[in-house]
């Protein structure tokens, strides 16, 4: 049996263009030594019974006989700081800072460690103060989800702890306060680091690693000198303001010395205080309320692995899906990466954008395991691979957006700096593997077209799009920064073609960052299919300060977008389209030519038809254009499609396909100004019937179609879109 995880690794950038260079950093569970060969993906799907994979091999970015080794990952954030401020001839240190855990059953969870000092809650909640050999407790364990004031005093032979309550609470003691005699013990120097949330294990070359990482919020740590003379008062050292910069990769020291900490892999910002009370709902109205930070043992945006190999694709590398392929007896194992058409270097008439903000918000995805909802969907007992089982055995390679913490907060940033188990030719059988069916069928087909990722949309904005006459987006293209949206929405009025192969697209508003490369976030509201909720007062981005949550919860839903927006999930099986009424209009003609039955796509290799896994519908009331077109309607979705959530508010009987109207796909078709127009499919299922009997089928025959008009110059008559819509939907 080959494995595909004795060898795994990742690209960085996951996004490059010709001509540039990514690092391929591969961390090796046994192999010596391993083969790299470069190639593009034609068809990733390896199912035996599906449409067949399909590689081109480059004779570029391979190696022979490469050495590897393992690579370990400190997964956990935390603050650090290189060098401690400087204490004088001080005589001892106070330490001061309020404390928010959400883990209590943990072993070792360190607060503060600065040289001899260490602060540490032990299992059961119990906080400790250590300076060199000596150790005090608090006998009174620290409730979860509970703020505390905390104070240290270590220095003129007495280490003293304090611990108080910020609420108070009739049953538990307001304030406990431990002291001890300290023997002579050298205290913290400034060549040593200060960390926050994490002890110091060991530094190796360019690379820090921790242990004890701390899950919970911590805010405003403050550090001050004890001087000799008692009616001296004591001198401030650091205090780390968490409300500053919270966009960015530091935590402010407002002290005299400026001790700035650099935070690593992500610690969550934005985060409610101890102080927060609920007259404020984002960071940016009253930073003061927002001054902790939340660190979880498990976040991880960054491996930071040394690099193994640099490829260096030529600069006419055609753009794709690409992936090096590791290789050694007994051992396959894929890493992927993009190679994107540079801005206003277009090759052909057709941009393909594949959606690597979703990609990455289901990367390493741990729902199967940890999700009550996942056999409910599928009504089936779940199928592992040996990604699956790997990433539920090795979390500290990061987690989801469909996942939580430890601590059981949701996961609201994902970052690209590590392997990537579900986003390679495999098993996992949605998004990125769906997606090359489309590629597939343009290949087979023999359209010429471009690839750009999500990133690059972000980034360029119209300076991408505006140099195509036709940009189709994929199967699932769920998560779009503003920056995305609004260039969409641009080129859709300046007279663009949209093709939207897909269903629950542009459904969760995300966010990137300069500051933070590589990483998305996301912050889950009170709406939406969703695995976890946000805390209150914390749905606001802190890479942008706006709100997150769904498009539709801000004025933007997808229907507006794209005509459709999302109407349910349907995983029990797929069903198909049948033409509408309204569809009859010899203005539409041309979408359906070939086709010798009104009904399209009962078939397909997710579920048996083109109507499935999560459907869209139309609706003027969420923005769906006046003179939008429903030219097919799904039928047959029955009880194993559910209306989703944000489409009612009351919880009622009749929210299955079976008795409510709303549950359905809807194929959809209008005109935009300047002579351009949209068509989107309502389907996930749509690109994977694609390749049914070879791309011969009238799943394929339709997007031919609608493709080779779009095509055309000759601008869309406005007057083709006076067609009813409603009348062609079933109540």
């Amino acid at each position: 049996m080959t494995s595909a995880t004795d060898l795994i690794g990742y690209c960085q950038p996951l996004t490059l263009r010709g001509g540039e260079a990514t690092e391929l950093k591969i961390s090796s569970n046994g192999p010596q030594h391993c083969d790299v060969t470069v190639y593009r993906i034609i068809c990733g799907d390896i199912d035996p019974n599906g449409p067949g994979e399909a590689f081109e091999r480059m004779g570029w970015g391979g190696a022979v006989r490469l050495p590897v080794t393992f690579q370990p990952v400190n997964s956990g954030s935390f603050g650090y700081a290189a060098k401690g401020p400087d204490a004088g001839s001080a005589t001892g240190l106070r330490l001061t800072l309020s404390v928010f855990p959400t883990l209590i059953e943990r072993s070792c969870q360190c607060l503060f460690h600065w040289g001899p000092l260490r602060l540490d809650l032990l299992q059961g909640g119990i906080l400790t103060a250590r300076l060199g050999e000596t150790v005090i407790a608090l006998s009174s364990p620290m409730l979860e989800r509970h703020w505390y004031r905390i104070e240290v005093n270590a220095g003129a032979q007495i280490l003293s702890i304090s611990a108080e309550l910020v609420t108070q609470i009739a049953s538990v003691p307001r304030q406990e306060i431990k002291s001890c005699a300290l023997p002579c013990a050298d205290l913290a120097r400034t060549d040593d680091p200060v960390l926050i949330a994490a002890a110091l294990d060991r530094a190796d070359g360019k690379r820090l690693f921790t242990t004890d990482a701390f899950n919970g919020k911590i805010e405003t740590p403050t550090l001050f000198a004890m001087r000799p003379d008692k009616d001296q008062a004591d001198d401030l050292l650091a205090v780390w303001d968490f409300s500053l910069d919270q966009s960015g990769t530091q935590a402010t020291d407002t002290g005299p010395q400026g001790c700035h900490l650099t935070l690593i892999n992500t610690p969550m910002r934005g985060a409610s205080g101890s102080n927060w009370d609920s007259s404020a709902e984002s960071w940016q109205i009253a930073p003061d309320q927002y001054a902790a930070i939340h660190f979880h043992e498990d976040d991880m945006t960054d491996c930071r692995w040394e690099t193994s190999l640099t490829i260096h694709p030529p600069h006419d590398a055609r753009p794709g899906f690409y992936i090096a392929r590791l290789q050694d007896e007994g051992v396959q194992s894929d890493v992927p990466f993009f190679l994107s058409v540079r801005p206003g270097r277009a090759k052909a008439e057709l941009l393909l954008i594949a959606p690597t903000a979703t990609y990455l918000s289901y990367a390493n995805t741990h729902i199967k395991f940890d999700s009550h909802n996942t056999e409910n969907l599928y009504e089936a007992p779940m199928t592992l691979s040996e990604d699956e089982l790997y990433l539920n055995e090795h979390r500290d390679l990061g987690l989801s957006h469909y996942d939580t913490h430890a601590d059981d907060s949701g996961v609201i940033y994902v970052g690209e700096r590590r392997p990537l188990l579900n986003t390679r030719p495999g098993l996992y059988t949605f998004n990125y593997l769906n997606d090359t069916h489309i590629v597939k069928w343009l290949e087979t087909k023999g359209f010429a077209y471009d690839v750009a990722t999500d990133e690059d949309l972000h980034r360029y904005g119209g300076d991408l799009l505006d140099n195509y006459r036709v940009v189709m987006t994929a199967s699932h293209p769920e998560y779009y920064s503003t920056e995305m949206w609004d260039a969409l929405f641009a080129y859709q009025q300046s007279g663009g073609r949209h093709m939207y192969l897909g269903g629950n697209g542009f459904y969760w508003r995300v966010a990137y960052s300069e500051a933070h490369p590589g990483v998305i976030e996301n912050r889950r509201g009170m709406s939406g299919v969703r695995t976890w909720e946000g805390e209150p007062g914390e749905h606001h981005l802190s890479f942008t300060g706006e709100p997150g949550g769904l498009w539709r919860s801000h004025g933007r839903a997808p229907q507006r977008l794209v005509g459709t927006g999302f109407s349910s999930t349907f995983f029990v099986r797929s069903t198909y389209f049948r033409r509408s009424e309204a569809s009859r209009d010899v203005a539409y003609d041309f979408v359906f030519e070939g086709l010798n039955s009104d009904i399209i796509g009962d078939f397909g290799f997710r579920g048996g038809g083109c109507v499935g896994l999560e459907i869209d519908r139309w609706d003027a009331g969420l923005g769906s254009p006046p003179g939008s077109v429903i030219l097919a309607t799904s039928e047959h979705v029955g009880q194993g499609g559910l209306l989703t959530g944000e489409e009612y508010i009351t919880t009622t009987r009749g929210l299955d396909g079976a008795q409510n109207g709303r549950v359905r796909g809807d194929m959809v078709f209008f005109i935009t100004p300047g002579g351009g127009a949209v068509w989107s499919t309502g389907s996930i299922a749509w690109a994977t019937s694609l390749m049914w009997d070879g791309g011969k089928n009238s799943v394929s025959r339709v997007t031919e179609n609608i493709l080779k008009r779009f095509f055309d110059p000759e601008p869309f008559p406005v007057a083709a879109s006076d067609g009813d819509a409603r009348a062609s939907v079933s109540s």
